[in-house]
């Protein structure tokens, strides 16, 4: 008899473990596809939950930005768990970080890393005066999320760290953009006195007066400093003087032939392949994508033509390997059209270069890989 009943706990408690490992796959299953539906791109959303189970309870650990989802997922596992889940989930930014979940870059070019230390690639770089969500802090590093939703890692002293009431007011301000390739902040007018800063195209100031030939602006962390006026307009001002055309697009473009490939730039300090197109749109007020494989999927597709007689000044080119044999298209590189065959890329560097056989500037191993246009102009 004794043995029969420990026959029969046994068998209980083993198939208690198996429903709750089955709810656990099917809680897991949900993950998947709320994270298909949420952050299909870990460039832009952090969604990296599973389930498990620990002394019989499903567990649910991980972190999210997306807290929709995050509830979505608990009202979704607790119906297939038939009652509690222990919610282990911690919804970014993390508690600790207080009120000052906001930043703006105080510095003329941040570096961004893939992770918390100098030894990993750089993958993408915040200009000064542009704000960032900061979403959780590790051994003396940031998580942040650009204004255009790119996360990263960060070093603390590029970035001064405000509210949200803070964020409302600096929005608010008037700005100045800078227009030229490069300048220099000093800490008096003229060129003699001492330098605080450079700066670079598409960075934003604080105006405080003008004096003449230059501009007294602040830092976000509050210093004073000077830049010449012929540097900078008022940004609401210069948006409204350059609305975007293929001109507009070929004129910024040109200013940068010559300049260096950096892997993850987007700056005038260096620019890789994307980081060209996103720097040369922005300063059109035109907000790309970071990556080459995120800009492929804006504005519409464009038959180019047997001969490329379709593009047009202002379409960019995608590169990398074909759809074929039912897998999709990879797009690995990114370039903008100029017209007549001709296109400018960030490929060792800013380089013009040409589609069309025969041509002195043709790229054969670009036209080689080369995958689809897309017109992003109006």
């Amino acid at each position: 008899m004794k043995r029969l009943l420990l026959l029969a706990f046994f068998s209980i408690v083993v198939a208690g473990c198996s429903n709750t490992a089955m709810r656990v796959a099917k809680i897991n299953d949900t993950i998947d596809s709320l994270r298909v539906k949420f952050a299909p791109d870990p460039r832009t959303a952090v969604f990296e939950i599973t389930a498990g189970q620990t002394d019989g309870s499903i567990v649910l650990r991980g972190e999210t930005n997306e807290p929709e989802a995050k509830t979505l997922l608990l009202s979704k596992a607790a119906l297939v768990a038939g009652g509690h889940i222990i919610d282990s989930v911690v919804t970014l930014p993390e508690a600790k970080l207080g009120d000052k979940i906001y930043g703006i870059v105080d510095v003329s070019v941040g570096n961004i890393y893939h992770a918390p230390k100098y030894q990993s690639e750089m993958v993408c770089q915040l200009l000064l005066g542009h704000t960032v969500k900061v979403l959780k802090e590790h051994h003396g590093w940031l998580f942040v999320q650009s204004d255009d939703d790119y996360l990263g890692w960060a070093q603390p002293g590029i970035i001064t760290r405000i509210d949200s009431a803070s964020l409302a007011a600096y929005n608010s301000e008037r700005k100045l953009i800078v227009t030229s390739l490069f300048s220099t902040l000093r800490s008096k007018p003229g060129n003699g006195a001492a330098t605080m800063s450079d700066a670079v195209m598409a960075d934003l100031l604080l105006p405080v007066g003008r004096s003449g030939s230059t501009y007294e602006v602040r830092f976000p962390d509050g210093r004073l400093g000077f830049i010449p006026a012929g540097d900078v307009e008022y940004f609401d001002k210069y948006i409204a003087e350059h609305k975007p055309t293929a001109d507009g697009i070929e004129k910024v473009a040109l200013k940068m032939v010559g300049f260096p490939y950096v892997w993850g730039g987007t700056s005038t300090k260096g620019v890789d392949c994307s980081g060209l197109t996103r720097t040369v749109f922005r300063m059109n007020d035109i907000r790309l994508p970071r990556d080459a494989s995120q800009q492929v999927h804006v504005g519409k597709r464009v038959d180019p033509g047997p001969n490329f007689e379709n593009l047009k000044k202002g379409d960019l080119l995608f590169f990398g390997t074909k759809a074929e044999n039912g897998k999709p298209a990879k797009i690995v590189h990114v370039a903008i059209y100029l017209g007549g065959g001709y296109f400018i890329q960030s490929a060792n560097r800013v380089q013009i270069s040409s589609l069309l056989k025969g041509d002195t500037a043709f790229d054969a191993f670009e036209l080689h890989r080369f995958v689809m246009a897309r017109r992003i102009l109006p």
